[in-house]
C-alpha cells in the first residue's frame, strides 16, 4: 500500500499481515519481509536489520504474550525503514544489558544496537514495538 501524507508529500509505502506468532511461522514472515526489502531496493545492512527485527519481535509475541494473535507491519517512509509489532498484551519489553552465559534474553538488546532506534508504545488493545532503521528512499515505485 502506498500513502502520501497531505501537505508533506512524503510517501509511505507498507506491508502488513494479522497473523498468530508461532515459531515455526517465523521462517516465512523472513521471506515477506526479504520481498519486501527488495521491492524497496534496500541495502543488504538494512534488511539484515529488518529481518532480525521481524525475528525478535514475533519471537517474543510467541513467547510471552497470552493471545498470540499480532500485526506485523513493515513501513518505508522518505528513507527509514520501519517493524513494528501491535500484539494484545499490556506489559512492555525491557531492554537490559543482557547475561551472555543464558541460553535467551539477548535479542532486543542486539537489535537495539544493530537499529537506529528501538521504543514501544501502549495501545487501547495492547502495544506496539517498533524497530527503525535508515534506508534508501525509493523513487521508483
Amino acid at each position: 500500500m502506498t500513502l502520501t501524507s497531505p501537505g508533506t508529500g512524503t510517501r509511505r509505502l507498507t506491508h502488513s499481515w494479522l497473523l498468530t506468532a508461532r515459531r515455526e511461522d517465523l521462517a516465512r514472515f523472513r521471506r515477506l519481509a526479504s520481498l519486501a526489502m527488495r521491492e524497496w531496493q534496500q541495502a543488504p545492512h538494512v534488511t539484515e536489520v529488518v529481518l532480525h527485527g521481524v525475528t525478535e519481535l514475533l519471537s517474543n509475541v510467541a513467547r510471552h504474550v497470552d493471545d498470540p494473535r499480532c500485526t506485523l507491519e513493515l513501513a518505508l517512509t522518505g528513507g527509514d525503514v520501519e517493524v513494528s509489532v501491535h500484539d494484545r498484551s499490556r506489559e512492555v519489553p525491557r531492554v537490559t544489558l543482557p547475561d551472555w552465559t543464558a541460553e535467551e534474553g539477548r535479542g532486543l538488546w542486539l537489535l537495539s544496537e544493530m537499529a537506529d532506534e528501538l521504543g514501544f508504545e501502549r495501545t487501547a488493545e495492547g502495544k506496539r514495538v517498533w524497530v527503525r532503521v535508515s534506508g534508501e528512499p525509493v523513487d521508483a515505485l
